[in-house]
């Protein structure tokens, strides 16, 4: 297996055709995140194992829906943690979503920072992360939104378009600025910028007990979806 890159940052695995990328969980678990670019499931055990080698203590899958789980099953990947899908239609432009911009390089810092105290250790993204969400399409924005008294960004979104299909990738609002509305802005923006861009349709996910963005979300027109997405974790959890 050959690897480029050094543990804990982001790597890259391959062994002939084939190809792997990982990179840490969080900073905070010693979990680490796998893409599987290409190959068997042979590989993606040695890729698991490889990077377990390294010093991670357990291998996560990304979000997959059913279709694309039995791959990951066969390399010894087991159920892990469920979410729920939910779309919507984008049928015209939403109101209400005024005062976003366009955030750049310069506003990386602040967004980590909003998402650690957003989401906790578990489910926090440091830079790798929202980096690869970002990137998951060729067309994606990360939206920003500030608080008018304290002149600090209280809020951002990623959002991606790809073959008429809108992604709202991520969202968080800082905790000390929640409850006035910005996340529902937020989804509004990103949902005008994905029809923008010709999405017909547009989905998100969301943890099963995340009430509170589930309630927004569904109140923006998002109905769940009956099959859930599913996080597969190398070795069993209960191993």
């Amino acid at each position: 297996m050959r690897v480029r890159g050094e543990w804990p940052n982001p790597v890259a695995l391959r062994r002939g055709w084939s190809r792997a990328v990982a990179r840490p969980w969080n900073r905070s678990r010693s979990d680490a995140h796998m893409r599987l670019v290409r190959g068997s499931p042979a590989f993606l055990t040695a890729a698991a194992e490889t990077v377990l080698g390294l010093g991670a203590s357990a291998v996560v899958s990304p979000p997959l829906m059913a279709g694309a789980q039995p791959l990951w099953r066969a390399a010894g990947f087991h159920p892990y943690v469920e979410l729920t899908l939910l779309r919507t239609p984008v049928n015209g432009e939403h109101p209400g979503a005024g005062g976003v911009r366009m955030l750049g390089d310069n506003a990386w810092a602040r967004v980590i920072e909003i998402d650690a105290s957003a989401f906790g250790p578990m489910w926090k993204a440091d830079l790798p992360a929202l980096v690869e969400a970002l990137r998951s399409t060729s067309d994606s924005a990360l939206l920003g939104l500030d608080d008018p008294n304290a002149r600090t960004l209280a809020g951002y979104a990623i959002a991606a378009c790809a073959g008429g299909t809108g992604y709202l990738q991520r969202l968080a609002v800082d905790p000390a600025f929640q409850r006035r509305g910005l996340g529902r802005v937020l989804t509004r923006a990103a949902h005008n910028w994905a029809r923008r861009r010709g999405a017909q349709t547009m989905i998100l996910n969301t943890k099963p007990d995340n009430a509170g963005a589930l309630a927004l979300y569904q109140s923006e027109g998002y109905a769940v979806l009956p099959e859930r997405l599913q996080l597969l974790r190398y070795p069993d959890a209960l191993s």
